[in-house]
């Protein structure tokens, strides 16, 4: 089961610091932990640095890694899709990367046991521009999911999703996460996700690390008062979670 800390990561573009100082305990498998904060705080360039698409300071710590066909996985917002491909063809496309192009009976299994698993089996066959921007983006989870990372970063999976979607992805990844020690951290905008389906969070701010730990501890009147600039309780609701309700904006 891998292990995921960062130490003082930062990272630049050209000479300018956009993201500073992100430190964490160790992350394991298994889990999910949410990446939250305002837009343009940071978020997208930590998963890049994460990833190793961008520079900068400080470390991330691969520990108890398994070496599997791909340790870390970035799944950004905006895919660029080519649209002449089939979705079973993008799958298919994703799950070759960096290996033989011989596909065996067992890979297209799992290709298809993926695309049962999203419920998006019956677009198998259509093309990547004849889809919605939902559909679009459950395609682009497939592809991460048949790529079997053990570090999976979702830059806001579900941002074209309707609720119904939002609610079965994340309770779906947060099983898969469970089930295989893979180890999730996921962008999100509805904090009300990250308390539900995120044992831990991480909150970035004007490019730096605001808060991180568990998300109980974390998600606080005081810091949506501070990083959100919003007067809001967190209450205890029937299902044993809390929730966040929003009182009003501070001006």
């Amino acid at each position: 089961m891998v292990a995921l800390t960062l130490n003082g990561v930062g990272a630049k573009y050209g000479k300018h610091t956009v993201l500073s100082d992100v430190n964490t305990d160790m992350m394991t498998g298994g889990g999910m932990t949410a990446v939250i904060g305002p837009n343009a705080a940071g978020k997208s360039t930590l998963f890049k640095r994460i990833a190793g698409l961008s520079s900068g300071p400080g470390t991330v710590v691969l520990s108890d890694t398994l070496k599997g066909p791909e340790t870390i996985c970035y799944m950004p917002q905006d895919t660029g899709a080519n649209a002449v491909l089939t979705v079973y063809e993008s799958v298919l496309l994703a799950s070759k990367q960096g290996s033989s192009w011989r596909v065996s009976d067992s890979e297209l299994h799992e290709i298809d046991q993926t695309l049962q698993a999203l419920r998006i089996e019956d677009l198998a066959f259509r093309g990547l521009g004849e889809l919605s921007g939902g559909q679009r983006q459950l395609v682009s989870i497939a592809q991460a999911l048949i790529r079997k990372p053990e570090v999976l970063l979702m830059d806001e999976p579900t941002s074209a999703l309707d609720l119904f979607r939002q609610i079965e992805v994340l309770s779906f990844m947060k099983s898969l996460a469970a089930k295989t020690g893979m180890s999730v951290l996921i962008a999100l905008h509805d904090l009300n996700h990250a308390l539900r389906y995120c044992e831990n969070t991480i909150v970035i701010a004007n490019g730096a690390m605001a808060a991180s730990g568990p998300t109980s501890e974390v998600v606080t009147a005081a810091m949506l008062r501070d990083v959100y600039r919003v007067e809001a309780r967190v209450e205890a609701c029937s299902l044993g979670k809390a929730i966040v309700i929003v009182d009003h904006s501070i001006v």
